[in-house]
């Protein structure tokens, strides 16, 4: 998990919602301004889960579907927020997360991992604004988490603010971030990967130039940034 920011909310769902104030999202999500809500989500987290950091799969795999929902932060399910604003479409309700293992149709990759679900999948109809972290509200440039190298296991990092280590304490057991077959392993390959890297580049450079370098590649200039934090992590640390 780390810092989400989110751009202005598109013209064509503040339309929608003026014109259709008591609008559901099953209601809306017919329409094409839905299309423009989904690619703008998208763009604001650079392809990657709100949660677990997964990619998208945009262009979706061979199963021809990207691996990616809305999710309502404040569920849906209760039709108004505690500012009485509509839950189902209020821009900063909206996020965007990966099918946390339940859809069949990867059954045939590591991504299905029904029924050890993750993420929204596991969160669903659950109201839990003040018991996990919202991405909106993360502190950017700060380390909340850390990850161990030699199974990827995510853990509260000890440069953790007091103040938000119960938040993401819960949010690592609660969206089940630590799902062994696939979210564990993954990151454990990309630390082996890093550190594997980080010792080749150090041949012909220095530690700090190979770390930079390193940085680079797979946190600034990178088109996919899955598992942003993990990488961050080791390249920071």
């Amino acid at each position: 998990m780390r810092h989400i920011t989110k751009s202005a909310c598109p013209i064509e769902l503040q339309t929608y919602l003026q014109e259709n104030p008591d609008a559901t999202w099953e209601q809306f999500k017919r329409e094409h301004a839905s299309k423009i809500v989904k690619e703008t989500i998208i763009n604001d987290q650079e392809g990657i889960c709100c949660y677990c950091e997964v990619d998208f799969l945009d262009p979706p795999d061979i199963h021809h579907m990207p691996d990616f929902r809305v999710e309502h932060f404040f569920p849906k399910e209760r039709n108004k927020l505690l500012n009485g604003e509509n839950a189902h479409l209020t821009w900063s309700n909206l996020l965007g997360a990966c099918h946390g293992g339940s859809q069949k149709a990867f059954n045939k990759t590591k991504r299905y991992t029904s029924p050890d679900l993750h993420c929204d999948a596991i969160k669903g109809k659950e109201e839990w604004t003040t018991t996990i972290l919202n991405p909106l509200n993360i502190p950017a440039g700060i380390e909340i988490f850390s990850f161990k190298s030699t199974d990827g296991e995510m853990m509260i990092s000890k440069n953790c603010p007091p103040e938000l280590a119960q938040l993401a304490g819960n949010s690592i057991q609660l969206l089940n971030l630590n799902q062994e077959t696939y979210l564990k392993d993954a990151r454990r390959v990309i630390i082996e990967v890093l550190e594997q890297q980080i010792v080749e580049e150090s041949e012909t450079k220095t530690f700090e130039e190979a770390i930079e370098y390193l940085r680079q590649v797979h946190l600034y200039a990178a088109e996919k940034k899955n598992f942003f934090t993990c990488k961050s992590y080791v390249l920071n640390g």
